[in-house]
């Protein structure tokens, strides 16, 4: 219980050890994780509004999809599918064929089909709720 209240204080870090062959120490990671760090309702998550000089907002951890959308993109992959972009949403709902502000480029990027990975096997979605990691197909971010 301690190491978890220091985690979630930002006090201490735990640090494991393991190699991805032969899968050694990768269960103790996930159970590390699941034990360890606190799930997305617990901390406050912050967001820049860049059409108001960057001032700090307050994202709403509810899973109703009434917010508007905020995610991010944080891999591209080139792929058999074509390329994939790897997203985390904080907040709100999308579905396909919903339209998508890229902030860097400022251009519009519909949604053609969004696919949650599983190893090599791809799984298609309609819609795609917050505090989940999910793939776009032919998104060019």
């Amino acid at each position: 219980a301690a190491i978890r209240r220091a985690t979630i204080n930002r006090r201490f870090t735990p640090v494991l050890m393991g190699s991805a062959l032969k899968n050694k120490g990768v269960q103790p990671l996930l159970d590390a994780v699941v034990s360890y760090l606190p799930n997305p309702s617990e901390v406050s998550n912050y967001a820049l509004d860049t059409d108001k000089e960057e001032e700090r907002v307050l994202l709403s951890p509810s899973r109703d999809g009434s917010h508007p959308f905020l995610g991010l993109a944080f891999k591209l992959e080139a792929g058999r599918y074509g390329q994939l972009t790897y997203m985390r949403i904080y907040q709100g709902l999308i579905r396909r064929g919903d339209t998508m502000v890229n902030t860097r480029t400022k251009k519009k990027i519909r949604l053609s089909r969004l696919v949650r990975m599983h190893s090599n096997k791809m799984e298609v979605f309609v819609a795609m709720e917050i505090y989940t990691v999910n793939c776009v197909l032919r998104a060019f971010c």
